[in-house]
């Protein structure tokens, strides 16, 4: 027969097992939550952000300027608040874009614009200028191509364009329109 009290220090000693580990669970860190590396948290945030590219000789290539630039290591992405993309290519005219907001993807060497973009191309002795507005574009600066799939109206004093698409090539000097309706005025 079992004595009531021979259990009992054994029971005692089960409850305070049980506690002990009960207690380290609670205590014990969850997974990544102390390096960070799951969470998509900023490391870094500018405000007046400006940089620029320069080619071997020291020449601007274009710069990237925005109201703001928060960075996330995770990724290595950055959010854009008001951002303005100038391209400074060789023997070609100044090339602006504007937007509301951007993404820098890559280590910047993609730049998604979004909200109100404006591209303006300065006129030159050959080529009179010309303003492009679409909602959203992706600019490649280290290659001069910026493209989008979405509309795009293009105005230029002899004539304007709306379009489903496109891609500029600041170096060749070409753009390409998809699904076009224009209207031309020839010079007089």
């Amino acid at each position: 027969m079992v004595r009531p009290t021979s259990w009992l220090p054994l029971a005692v000693l089960a409850l305070l097992v049980a506690l002990t580990m009960w207690l380290n669970t609670l205590v014990q860190p969850q997974a990544g939550r102390g390096s960070g590396a799951l969470r998509h948290d900023p490391d870094l945030m500018v405000e007046n952000f400006n940089a620029r590219k320069l080619d071997t000789q020291g020449r601007v290539l274009y710069t990237l300027v925005a109201r703001k630039m928060v960075h996330y290591p995770d990724d290595d992405s950055a959010l854009l608040e008001t951002v303005t993309v100038e391209a400074y290519e060789p023997r070609q005219p100044r090339m602006t874009a504007t937007a509301d907001k951007g993404r820098l993807e890559q280590g910047g060497d993609r730049v998604w614009i979004e909200g109100n973009v404006v591209v303006v191309r300065e006129a030159d002795a050959k080529v009179e200028s010309a303003r492009l507005t679409t909602d959203k574009l992706l600019v490649l600066p280290d290659d001069g191509i910026a493209r989008t799939s979405s509309d795009v109206r293009l105005e230029s004093s002899s004539g304007h364009a709306l379009a489903k698409g496109m891609e500029l090539d600041n170096r060749a000097r070409t753009l390409r329109l998809d699904q076009v309706r224009a209207t031309y005025k020839p010079p007089r």
